[in-house]
């Protein structure tokens, strides 16, 4: 649990960091990124969530089961979602 928390922590700091960016300079990748970051975040803390729920109500499977593929939801959406940022931060890139 103490690495989720870490996760959760720099996930955090990274959504500071790329909210920051885009309401100082209204870069519209920022604003993607934020975005993507959130969505790490909800991921984990829902990984948190199915954690802690085994060790204390581990008689209700159907609930951490949909706790557990929500988790995994989100977590699909950051990747696809980081993946287009990149893409569209890439191509706007200039090449040497």
């Amino acid at each position: 649990m103490l690495v989720e928390l870490n996760y959760i922590f720099f996930s955090l700091l990274l959504v500071i960091y790329s909210a920051w960016r885009y309401f100082r300079q209204r870069e519209r990748h920022m604003l993607h990124l934020t975005i993507c970051f959130t969505l790490l975040t909800f991921s984990i803390t829902l990984q948190i969530l199915t954690s802690t729920w085994w060790t204390y109500i581990m008689h209700l499977k159907i609930p951490l089961r949909l706790l557990e593929l929500s988790g995994l939801a989100l977590y699909t959406g950051f990747t696809i979602s980081t993946i287009l940022t990149l893409r569209k931060i890439s191509a706007k890139t200039p090449k040497f």
